[in-house]
C-alpha cells in the first residue's frame, strides 16, 4: 500500500515495484489499462517515458526518503519527462485519482 503521510490518503492499495532490469525497461507499456487503486513503482529512476502507452498517467517523481519532488498528471502516451535531479523512484498511477503535491512525503507499507 502507498500511502500520503502528510494528509493520511491512501494512493494506492495495490502496487507493484520494479527493481529488475526487464520490469523497468517494459514498466506499463501495451497495458491496455490499470485499475484506479494500482500504482507501479520504478526503482532507481529519474524520468520516463508513455510509448506505448494506452492511456493517460499520472507519475510521481520522489527523492531516496520518498518525498514528492515532481509530479506530472495526465501524460500522454508517446511523451518524455525531464530529468528531475535527487529523484530516486517514479510512481506510475491511471491519471485522476492523484492527490500529492511536491514536498508531501509518501510511504510504501507491507
Amino acid at each position: 500500500m502507498l500511502i500520503n503521510k502528510d494528509t493520511g490518503n491512501i494512493i494506492a492499495s495495490r502496487v507493484f515495484v520494479a527493481r529488475k532490469f526487464w520490469p523497468k525497461l517494459k514498466g506499463l507499456q501495451f497495458k491496455q489499462n490499470i485499475p484506479p487503486d494500482f500504482a507501479y513503482i520504478i526503482e532507481n529512476c529519474s524520468s520516463i517515458h508513455t510509448c506505448f502507452m494506452r492511456f493517460d498517467l499520472d507519475a510521481v517523481l520522489v527523492d531516496g526518503d520518498w518525498k514528492v519532488l515532481w509530479v506530472y498528471r495526465g501524460l500522454k502516451p508517446f511523451k518524455m519527462t525531464r530529468s528531475v535531479k535527487g529523484a530516486r523512484a517514479v510512481i506510475e498511477l491511471k491519471h485522476g485519482n492523484l492527490q500529492v503535491e511536491p514536498g508531501h512525503r509518501l510511504e510504501l507499507i507491507g
